[in-house]
């Protein structure tokens, strides 16, 4: 696996959100037992049941549970807040320097970075992905905060591995600000984005070897089944599988967290 990773912990590479699949697996614990775990290891899957399909795997478009939690586990950002320390941490980028006006954010991206599909991960990927979240009939619940000073925020790739950013005045979370921007990939969207049909792009009907990323899983299968289907599978009532399924929703997010992060 790439260097990419490492932020992450590196302990999966493939993610199986099977969607009303799996209801029981999240009770399966692997820290059951002694209380001495073993040592993270890398590779596997994670097979996960979630309570709803997610709206778009279009990170811009749908701010839902289940599409926050796919992306947050297939796409990557330049650094992310530490649930645990609150400190910033690096992940695409690997370390980053400010003007003393707070005005100008130079960040120096992580070497050897690829999408999951082995296309090079460049610095031109970061101001396509603010173009994005800004175009007409995209920009959603998170554009407002990639504003400064009411304006917003400028991106700038000087050479493959360097993003410049420039705010219209300091801010306070300064740096900070861009562990809620989820960098796309622009030779998967940049077509889309231009015909202005990104809105549409990356639903529940596209190939998943279409959707590609730079997080630390790949998702490899989705499987929708409704309440009914469910029930008749696992021989239990409609009522016991939407409390399963919130159940392990909760207990996914809250064990996911310390890899993952949050984004707002």
């Amino acid at each position: 696996m790439n260097a990419k990773r490492i932020p992450i912990a590196g302990i999966f590479v493939t993610a199986l959100l099977l969607v009303g699949g799996g209801v029981f697996l999240w009770q399966s614990r692997r820290d059951a037992g002694p209380t001495s775990a073993p040592a993270a290891r890398r590779g596997g899957q994670i097979v996960a049941s979630v309570r709803g399909e997610p709206r778009s795997f279009n990170r811009l478009v749908a701010n839902d549970l289940t599409s926050v939690l796919v992306s947050e586990l297939t796409q990557g950002r330049l650094v992310r807040i530490n649930r645990n320390s609150f400190e910033l941490d690096p992940w695409l980028a690997e370390k980053w320097e400010s003007t003393p006006d707070g005005r100008t954010h130079t960040l120096h991206l992580r070497p050897g970075v690829t999408w999951s599909d082995g296309t090079p991960f460049t610095a031109a990927e970061v101001p396509f992905s603010l173009r994005a979240g800004f175009a007409p009939k995209v920009e959603g619940s998170r554009a407002p905060s990639w504003r400064v000073a009411g304006q917003p925020i400028r991106a700038a790739a000087p050479d493959p591995q360097t993003v410049v950013f420039t705010y219209a005045g300091p801010s306070g979370p300064g740096v900070r600000l861009l562990n809620n921007l989820t960098i796309l990939p622009r030779h998967k969207l940049e077509a889309a984005l231009n015909a202005g049909t990104l809105g549409m792009t990356w639903d529940s009907k596209t190939p998943l070897t279409d959707i590609v990323g730079t997080g630390a899983f790949v998702l490899r299968e989705y499987e929708g089944l409704d309440y009914a289907a469910i029930a008749q599978v696992t021989g239990v009532s409609e009522g016991t599988v939407k409390s399963r399924l919130h159940r392990a929703k909760e207990a996914l997010r809250n064990r996911l967290s310390r890899y993952v992060g949050h984004s707002a």
